[in-house]
């Protein structure tokens, strides 16, 4: 199996980050189809400060 990573960088503001991270807590139906429609069949996020790792 094929792993890959995307790492993007958030601005490094608090507060904006916990706003991103409240609005992404919901996964929209339409947002999860196009993943699975890519052939993605697991994705994982990890954020370290500004950081994120998918």
């Amino acid at each position: 199996m094929k792993r890959y990573v995307m790492a993007l960088d958030l601005v490094g503001d608090p507060q904006l980050i916990k706003e991103y991270e409240d609005y992404h807590r919901e996964v929209w139906p339409e947002i999860k189809r196009s993943i699975l429609d890519a052939g993605i069949l697991q994705m994982e996020i990890y954020r370290f400060e500004n950081r994120l790792f998918m």
